[in-house]
């Protein structure tokens, strides 16, 4: 129930302001995401299977998609996802995925995340909340239990920052 609050909080303020800046809380301040490098960055990206899971009271899809990217860190890793995706009467979709992430040695994390994309807002794409798993895979282990955004636009693949 606290994730999907704060997907219906993250909703209204893109739909609300159309000019917003998203904002990083970090030791008890406010950055703006611009100033911030990413900790992921999808390279490319396609979804290969599509399918409508339920129709009422709201349509529901499963995406199955892969990512290409890279980690800092890391290096190039593959990011496969699975969104279940609630299309609402008001053309809000809520997307709730998870997946794992692997890097070329084949080492990898999980995730989860839960996002929106206000399709009527000026800013099409999906901003969401992002939370990694425990691993014991050393490369990631940074990233252990942690918290980050995430954000993808028409335009753009999606990118990560961590929230510290």
């Amino acid at each position: 129930m606290i994730c999907f609050s704060s997907i219906i909080g993250i909703a209204h303020y893109f739909s609300v302001d159309a000019e917003a800046t998203e904002y990083l809380i970090n030791n008890s301040t406010i950055t703006k995401i611009e100033n911030i490098d990413p900790i992921y960055i999808a390279t490319s990206g396609e979804c290969t299977s599509s399918k409508q899971v339920k129709s009422h009271p709201y349509v529901v899809l499963e995406d199955k998609c892969t990512e290409n990217g890279t980690i800092k860190q890391i290096g190039k890793v593959i990011n496969n996802a699975t969104f279940l995706n609630t299309v609402i009467d008001n053309k809000t979709i809520f997307g709730q995925g998870h997946g794992k992430i692997v890097s070329e040695d084949g080492q990898m994390i999980g995730w989860e995340s839960y996002d929106v994309n206000p399709v009527v807002a000026a800013h099409p794409g999906y901003r969401g909340i992002i939370y990694f798993n425990s691993t014991t895979d050393d490369k990631f282990s940074f990233l252990n239990n942690t918290i980050g955004i995430s954000r993808s636009d028409a335009d753009t693949l999606r990118s990560i920052w961590i929230l510290e």
